[in-house]
């Protein structure tokens, strides 16, 4: 089977999952965020909730969002909707007039851990950021896979610096990939044969420098 290359699918299925979600764990007391999936901005983080409305309609009713980073979007169903349900937890405490946050929202307290402990997620702390670690219960993992429709999350950015140079990462418990290296540019070292001086360039010069000081070409060393 031929698939149309688009990330509608996913951006559905999500929209969709939040309903279920909201009925399941909220009695639909949620209000509908905006669903987007973004390039990650926040050095790994899975997911995010703006804390105050961003977007707005014609009418100028508004909504919050909530991003699934582009970069984590091939993951297991599971890992991605508990994402999903854990960005829901902190609606349901803003809803509430709850602070489960602290430090620019990047430390989690326990107002966040019990509300995600009721919603079938496996809480850890991480000693910086708090209890932000979560991934579901086999309870979820389950409901998960009767619920959730196969095949939509199978696009998947890959991670890079702003230049476009590709990231290397690893996993992070805390919700967040580490950068283990960043992708150094091939560089070209030229040296002068009379005084030894050298210069590097990222493009081929051979027979354009010449040492000053010695009046010699530069050569490739």
């Amino acid at each position: 089977m031929s698939y149309e290359i688009t990330i509608m699918s996913a951006v559905d299925e999500l929209q969709r999952m939040f309903r279920k979600l909201n009925e399941k764990y909220f009695y639909n007391e949620l209000e509908q965020p905006i669903i987007t999936i973004q390039t990650d901005v926040t050095s790994g983080a899975y997911a995010w909730i703006t804390e105050k409305p961003v977007w707005s309609d014609k009418t100028q009713k508004t909504h919050r969002e909530i991003n699934i980073t582009a970069e984590h979007m091939q993951r297991d169903a599971d890992l991605i909707v508990s994402s999903l349900l854990h960005e829901m937890c902190h609606l349901k405490n803003i809803n509430s007039g709850i602070q489960d946050t602290s430090r620019a929202g990047t430390y989690h307290n326990k107002y966040f851990k019990d509300v995600a402990e009721q919603c079938d997620l496996i809480v850890s702390k991480d000693d910086k950021y708090g209890y932000c670690i979560t991934k579901p219960t086999p309870i979820l993992s389950q409901w998960v896979k009767e619920n959730c429709r196969s095949g939509c999350f199978r696009y998947q950015r890959a991670k890079t610096y702003k230049n476009g140079a590709p990231k290397i990462t690893k996993p992070g418990e805390n919700g967040k990939e580490k950068t283990t290296s960043r992708s150094k540019q091939s560089s070209l070292k030229y040296v002068c044969p009379t005084c030894g001086m050298t210069v590097r360039a990222t493009k081929n010069l051979d027979d354009k420098l010449i040492c000053a000081d010695c009046q010699t070409w530069l050569i490739r060393n």
